[in-house]
């Protein structure tokens, strides 16, 4: 088995060209999964600034041609494009990178602390939809796990800092305090739950949400806010302080139509947070002079550094877990032939026992299968913790050979 990741993020490509990657989505990871016997699992860890397919392979180059070809027939997008934008990693560098977006090493706002849930979220996606494999789910609850000893353990990210905090201050240091103006959401997924929690923890408690999908009553009656249905939004635009736009709605919720039915920011400059991965404010709307439009681009820009003492200690955090990681999988490789031994051994035993049981009564019966049975288990723990050293160091083909030898046991690896 092979883990490997194809994926592009903020670093990689523009905003635009990650939205067209993020097109492929739904659905993708039961495709690739049900289309290729290559493919063992896979889990799509999609984002505001990134698109990640992390991979479970019998093989290797097949598998990838197949899920960059799947990848652009879902987005409809060029096969090329898909190609150029997206990276391919293989090996330890999978885990590598993993445990570090996953510490929030690898995003605009570094130390963002909504990473470690969409990651988590990217794993229950998957786990519903069953395309996880064993060693993606060891690969991604060991992700988690190291996010939260940096976060225990670091500076990294200490002070909250998100990619919606970080664009509140932007707001903030542009048009003053949020803490009692009013805010409307548009939206009401994940992302929609964080803004709110990071507008009321600033005192903004008069908060608005609409939903395109119909959702915002359900939503409101468990976070506080007022539903706002689609033929009041004009009014309820007109009437808010700010707009905190995260809908991943396919088309822009805010145009000009809607602002000239509203009237909103005819007299005032109207702040709006868009932090949609495909934008809900209109070019044309972001073009009007009394709109000042905070989005990813800007986040990116002005996105604070962390003290480089906390990077430095998360990175070794890191580096650490991924050894321990890679070390685990490694000796993974040497259970076959345990599980071999054992059944060997046991099987001996246990046509020994079946003898013994038909001669003496059953409580001597019972007495010697518990005297062969530790006694078997501490013949065989020394060459199972061998097995498991040898397939760490590249040795265990040696190991192999000694085994079928010996004992005519046949202990390659089966093909899943």
């Amino acid at each position: 088995m092979v883990l490997v990741l194809v994926g592009a993020s903020h670093h990689d490509v523009s905003f635009e060209e990650l939205d067209r990657l993020a097109a492929a989505e739904s659905g993708l990871v039961q495709r690739l999964v049900q289309s290729s016997e290559d493919i063992s699992g896979a889990v799509v860890l999609s984002t505001c600034n990134r698109f990640e397919v992390y991979l479970d392979l019998q093989r290797f180059h097949d598998a990838v041609d197949h899920t960059t070809e799947t990848i652009a027939a879902q987005a409809g997008v060029d096969r090329d494009f898909v190609v150029d934008a997206m990276r391919v990693v293989v090996g330890t560098s999978v885990s590598q990178h993993l445990f570090s977006v996953a510490s929030g090493l690898e995003s605009m706002v570094v130390g963002e602390d909504e990473i470690a849930g969409q990651v988590r979220h990217a794993l229950a996606d998957a786990q519903s939809a069953g395309t996880t494999t064993p060693t993606l789910e060891r690969l991604l609850q060991r992700a988690l796990a190291t996010s939260k000893q940096v976060s225990s353990n670091t500076g990294l990210g200490a002070a909250g800092r998100s990619i919606v905090s970080v664009g509140l201050d932007v707001v903030e240091e542009r048009h003053g305090p949020v803490a009692g103006t009013r805010a409307l959401v548009l939206g009401t997924g994940s992302y929609a739950r964080v803004v709110i929690a990071t507008l009321q923890r600033r005192g903004c408690t008069d908060i608005s949400v609409f939903s395109a999908s119909g959702r915002a009553a359900q939503f409101a009656q468990s976070h506080d806010v007022h539903p706002v249905e689609v033929n009041d939004l004009a009014d309820a635009l007109a009437s808010v302080d700010l707009v905190a736009a995260c809908s991943g709605a396919p088309h822009h919720l805010i145009d000009l139509p809607l602002m000239a039915a509203s009237g909103a920011a005819a007299d005032r400059v109207l702040p709006m947070l868009d932090l949609a991965l495909t934008p809900d404010v209109s070019p044309e709307v972001r073009a009007l002079p009394n709109v000042d439009v905070v989005d990813l681009q800007v986040i990116h820009d002005i996105a604070p550094r962390e003290h480089s003492s906390a990077i430095l200690e998360a990175q070794e955090i890191v580096l650490s877990s991924v050894r321990e990681f890679e070390d685990n999988e490694t000796g993974r490789s040497a259970d076959h032939a345990i599980v071999a031994m054992r059944a060997h051994v046991m099987g001996i035993i246990g046509e020994e026992i079946e003898r013994i049981r038909r001669r003496v009564d059953p409580d001597t019966a019972e007495e010697v299968a518990r005297s062969l049975n530790r006694v078997s288990n501490a013949i065989l723990h020394t060459p199972s913790v061998r097995a498991q050293e040898l397939a760490r160091t590249g040795d265990f083909a040696d190991y192999s050979k000694a085994v079928h030898t010996l004992f005519g046991i046949d202990v390659s690896a089966p093909r899943d």
